[in-house]
């Protein structure tokens, strides 16, 4: 693997765009590819015998081969669906839910291995993870899909071309006529958009759950132990666990503490939690007795208790109980104006958005919450800017009935002190 998670086909550091198809997939996985042009269906092969599933956008233009295309189309995992205007030009890769290159490597023979390319590894923990997950999501939900009859017209156009610029350009203008102008419409373009498949849904799925189990081990653990610090009736068990959890990320996993502990599970990892949980409770901790329990608390109420309350707050109401996330407020680091700041930012980005619609979707609506988060995070019709994974999932955390935990990266860093391994968040 490529240690400066860079691929860029350099002979003397062997960082050949190739490896990163088997550096990245260490198991069965959703393999999400957005390629201007591809030649290479061996690759894509290659993914489908490792059971991984694969969703590739192409445009069909020089080089895209129509050969290239006939022979991954029907393959069983495969989805192919395309562009045809020249506008179209992205190269990004994204292995699962972890890991997204980004950069200027098609996926054609040539790039994978042979010309000087540049791509980029982004990890999940980096917030642009979730960003260029929507934004795939996005070229999935207007590109057009691609099968036989698609192929065979694209192969006969093809035929026609040589190597002069000129047909080149002819081909374009003659692909558009007789398939369709299929072009990604930004935003601003003010083309109304079609309604989306929830992508990544599967994946989102499958992390959150792994984190909600763990976090059922360590409640259960916290119920055996038989203590609260306060009442059911002024805080929820959830929210007194969560303040658990910060308290030990405080007083006993500071900094990068948190990942020194081995991997625990059983009698071993219940013990060290019971330990912790011992301490909390004999420890004073004035966040929670007086700050949570006497002002955020009621504070994030006062806004999300019901529909009504959320969508009649104003623009201060609405930023005060968004503030009492700890990963909404944390962002105040990447704010040098502090509080004003972020406020601003926040709802300057939004205000073309309806916040408060898309939250009270969020929180109240009916059916799967894992699909609604998911919409948050990676669906453009329901994102909030400024606004990313670990915000929705907390929210979720402070306001559902369902009993579903705080989670956002203190929630995962601590989970991984007591031995758990889990997904990080950002």
């Amino acid at each position: 693997m490529s240690d400066t998670g860079l691929y860029t086909n350099r002979t003397d550091y062997a960082d050949y765009f190739i490896n990163a198809f088997s550096d990245h997939i260490t198991k069965p996985s959703n393999v999400y590819i957005a390629s201007a042009f591809f030649t290479d269906p061996d690759s894509i092969a290659n993914l489908i015998n490792r059971n991984c599933n694969v969703r590739l956008i192409v445009r069909l233009a020089h080089p895209t081969s129509p050969d290239a295309l006939s022979k991954v189309v029907n393959l069983s995992g495969v989805e192919v669906r395309y562009f045809t205007d020249r506008s179209f030009h992205p190269k990004l890769y994204i292995f699962g839910d972890h890991t997204a290159l980004v950069g200027s490597a098609n996926l054609t023979n040539a790039a994978l291995s042979g010309n000087q390319e540049i791509m980029i590894t982004i990890k999940s923990d980096d917030y642009r993870f979730t960003e260029l997950a929507g934004l795939f999501a996005d070229y999935w939900s207007e590109a057009a899909v691609l099968d036989k009859e698609v192929i065979v017209a694209y192969k006969d156009l093809t035929k026609r071309c040589n190597s002069a610029f000129s047909e080149l350009v002819k081909l374009e203008r003659d692909i558009q006529t007789k398939l369709g102008d299929v072009v990604f419409s930004n935003i601003k373009r003010g083309k109304k958009k079609k309604s989306k498949d929830i992508l990544f849904l599967d994946d989102f799925r499958r992390t959150y759950q792994e984190t909600v189990t763990a976090f059922k081990v360590l409640k259960e653990v916290y119920q055996d132990v038989g203590k609260r610090k306060v009442s059911e009736e002024q805080i929820p068990l959830r929210i007194e666990i969560d303040s658990f959890i910060s308290y030990v990320r405080d007083k006993h996993a500071q900094t990068d503490k948190w990942e020194a502990t081995e991997l625990m599970i059983g009698d071993e990892q219940k013990a060290f939690i019971r330990y912790n949980i011992n301490k909390w409770h004999t420890a004073s901790y004035p966040y929670f007795e007086e700050t949570i329990i006497s002002q955020k608390y009621p504070k994030l109420k006062k806004v999300f208790s019901s529909s009504e309350t959320l969508l009649s707050s104003d623009d201060d109401l609405l930023f005060d109980g968004l503030c009492v996330l700890h990963s909404f407020h944390d962002r105040l680091r990447f704010f040098p104006g502090g509080l004003p700041s972020l406020r601003s930012k926040f709802f300057e980005s939004n205000k073309s958005i309806p916040v408060r619609e898309r939250l009270t979707y969020l929180i109240f609506s009916e059916g799967s919450v894992e699909e609604r988060m998911a919409n948050l995070i990676f669906n453009s019709d329901y994102r909030i800017n400024e606004f990313g994974q670990s915000n929705v999932q907390e929210l979720i955390g402070w306001t559902n009935k369902e009993e579903l935990p705080i989670i956002n990266s203190r929630t995962t860093k601590i989970l991984r002190y007591f031995g758990f391994h889990v997904k990080q968040l950002s």
